[in-house]
């Protein structure tokens, strides 16, 4: 073979490469269909009712939900898991957090407690306004969610304006 077809063909898959990295890079966070307990369409997992300074917020009715699982998570709800809660409770959405607290957890969303801890899993799932699973997310934590939701742009129509408000702008 020619050293001058050698080279091409060395160069086109190159490209080819380039290509399949840059697509994958810089693609929106993808949904999976099933993970330990859960599969797309179930019912949402149920967040303990146990912590006081939120239960005045249980009773309300959501655009959707979202819950997490990472390390590093206190339970939060809504602005207190940060600017990706400011920007779901903007579009009318549910958002809460939990992190492995010494009383387990991380294997009500299919995870161990080990990787979880070591910060190697982490877990979001989305649910629409009937609590019924719409977005199953391993290993993607709440700073994640703003891309999460570019999936689910159906579940609220303030997704445009929120994220144009309350999301920090690269200067």
């Amino acid at each position: 073979m020619n050293k001058k077809y050698v080279i091409r063909i060395i160069i086109f898959v190159c490209i080819i490469i380039l290509f399949l990295i840059y697509i994958f890079s810089f693609s929106l966070p993808r949904s999976v269909e099933s993970f330990g307990p859960f599969k797309l369409g179930d019912q949402a997992p149920i967040v303990s009712e146990n912590v006081p300074e939120y239960n005045y917020l249980y009773g309300s009715e959501y655009k959707f939900y979202i819950y997490t699982m990472e390390k590093y998570m206190s339970f939060c709800a809504l602005g207190d898991c940060g600017m990706s809660g400011v920007l779901v409770d903007c579009m009318g959405g549910w958002l809460s957090g939990e992190g492995i607290s010494g009383d387990g957890g991380a294997t009500d969303y299919g995870l161990t407690e080990e990787d979880v801890d070591a910060g190697r899993s982490s877990m979001i799932i989305v649910a629409d306004e009937n609590k019924k699973i719409v977005g199953i997310y391993p290993n993607y934590k709440v700073r994640n969610i703003p891309y999460i939701l570019k999936n689910h742009r159906n579940l609220s129509e303030e997704f445009d304006f929120c994220y144009n408000i309350q999301m920090p702008k690269r200067q």
